[in-house]
């Protein structure tokens, strides 16, 4: 009897005491664990694809940034847009000069760009009475301090109203990627030397021989640097003093890396002592004016 009594006697698990003093409710946690496994398996599974996922799409969208920010090279920007740190400065545009030689005009304009991480290009417009005369397509570097002509002009208009306007900006950042030095990479592809600078008159003693009137510039054009070039436009000053007095322009076509040029002007008008100052007008961003060979790349 004493045997069945003690079977149906009701088990009191609070009395158990392991020999390692490990309490039933740390077993029962364990246990708890233990059947739980699988499912905080998946919850950190899910937790770290989730995480991967987000650094995955940023690390994507960052590269993308990086390889294709201004891949064309060109951007068209307002200065609305533009945060404080990257505004672009406006043109300045000094007042348009004029010239007459017999019965034309040449007009030259002084125009600088304040910016030296943006290049643009615009409708360049020398405006009379307010009102459109002669316009052309230009551009301007960063940096970058140029003359603008319009030369042999007919102008019946009052020439006094001459103006000028710089219409249709658009800007052109410079990527930092493909051209991590601009200085360097503007000296190498405007690395040209004009030497051997002789500007005379016709009419002095020592020239007489030659005969007829007006003004010869001659120089030698060297072009040291590493491209060849389709047409490189050459604005050409000349100045008394700092004070400008007369324009002129010359194309030299497919000019070669390495070559160098005899250049010979005929130039009206009446000069003495003048001072000569020759800038190529070429736009080293625009692809289109490099002369390629096969297999040759620009950048």
């Amino acid at each position: 009897m004493a045997k069945n009594k003690n079977n149906n006697e009701e088990l009191n698990l609070n009395k158990y005491q392991d020999a390692n003093n490990v309490s039933l409710r740390n077993m029962n946690i364990g246990l708890w664990l233990s059947e739980k496994r699988h499912l905080f398996t998946r919850i950190v599974i899910s937790f770290l694809i989730v995480i991967s996922a987000i650094f995955f799409i940023y690390s994507a969208y960052q590269y993308f940034t990086y390889f294709n920010k201004d891949s064309s090279n060109s951007l068209m920007l307002s200065n609305n847009l533009l945060s404080p740190r990257s505004a672009i400065k406006e043109l300045k545009i000094d007042a348009p000069q004029f010239f007459k030689n017999d019965d034309k005009y040449d007009l030259v304009v002084k125009i600088t760009n304040e910016n030296d991480k943006f290049g643009g290009n615009f409708k360049a417009c020398f405006n009379l009475e307010s009102k459109e005369f002669s316009c052309v397509n230009s551009f301007i570097l960063p940096s970058e301090t140029k003359y603008i002509y319009a030369l042999g002009k007919d102008i019946k208009e009052d020439i006094t109203t001459l103006s000028f306007k710089a219409n249709n900006i658009s800007w052109q950042r410079i990527d930092t990627h493909a051209i991590p030095n601009w200085n360097n990479f503007m000296a190498d592809r405007l690395n040209f030397y004009f030497s051997e600078v002789n500007f005379y008159s016709l009419n002095d003693v020592n020239y007489s021989s030659q005969g007829g009137s007006g003004n010869i510039l001659e120089f030698n054009a060297n072009n040291l640097s590493a491209y060849s070039y389709y047409d490189i436009p050459l604005n050409i000053s000349l100045f008394d003093g700092s004070q400008l007095i007369s324009v002129n322009t010359y194309q030299l076509q497919n000019f070669l890396s390495g070559e160098t040029r005899n250049i010979k002007i005929n130039w009206p008008g009446n000069y003495r002592n003048v001072r000569v100052e020759i800038t190529p007008d070429l736009n080293i961003l625009d692809n289109s004016v490099y002369l390629k060979y096969q297999g040759s790349k620009t950048f």
